[in-house]
């Protein structure tokens, strides 16, 4: 979360914990899509069935056409090393997250 909220303070951009994959929170969900242009998720954990993919469910359900972007962990395998240089080698350190928003948005 330190890292994300590195992320957040330099790009403007509003920082809202989820904690938890389930329950998702619908209603703070929906919130965020009414009153942003764009959605950024960020979790270290894998993106497909994470909670990034919550979010897109109930943007779907919703028929809210807001774009997302997801960040965490790709389907594949992830080799060992410490925490921080995991995070660095996949983008998810405060870097690599604010270089794959910057490039999404471009």
């Amino acid at each position: 979360m330190p890292d994300a909220a590195k992320v957040a303070e330099s790009l403007n951009a509003t920082l809202v914990d989820m904690r938890f994959v389930k329950p998702l929170d619908e209603a703070l969900i929906l919130e965020m899509a009414a009153s942003h242009e764009a959605l950024v998720t960020v979790e270290e954990n894998a993106i497909m069935g994470g909670a990034g993919s919550g979010v897109n469910e109930v943007l779907m359900a919703h028929r809210k056409p807001v774009p997302v972007l997801n960040i965490g962990l790709p389907d594949f395998f992830i080799p060992q090393g410490t925490q921080e240089e995991m995070r660095a080698e996949l983008g998810l350190d405060a870097a690599g997250m604010e270089a794959k928003i910057k490039a999404w948005l471009a």
